[in-house]
């Protein structure tokens, strides 16, 4: 039998303050009941050696990442990490 896991890291990254993406994110977890999140909040990232330190941090504590990133070569750091990790 497959167990349901019940609780899962977010990691929230964003160019700006990161309300957009919380307010999305809570808003989606807000349809599951009984699931703990720790939230992991990343406002302001706007270099790849920031965006390094966001990766550092999601590998140390896996699960979903969403992000509000303008930036291209800031966003391409971000989304080629989070293919590796799978």
């Amino acid at each position: 039998m497959t167990e349901i896991r019940r609780s899962f890291h977010l990691h929230l990254v964003s160019d700006a303050t990161g309300e957009t993406s919380l307010m999305l994110a809570r808003a989606a977890l807000a349809q599951f009941e009984g699931v703990t999140v720790t939230e992991h909040q990343w406002p302001l990232v706007r270099t790849v050696a920031q965006v390094r330190r966001v990766v550092a941090d999601v590998e140390a504590h896996p699960g979903v990442v969403f992000y509000t990133l303008v930036e291209p070569e800031v966003r391409r750091e971000l989304e080629t990490a989070c293919r590796l990790f799978g």
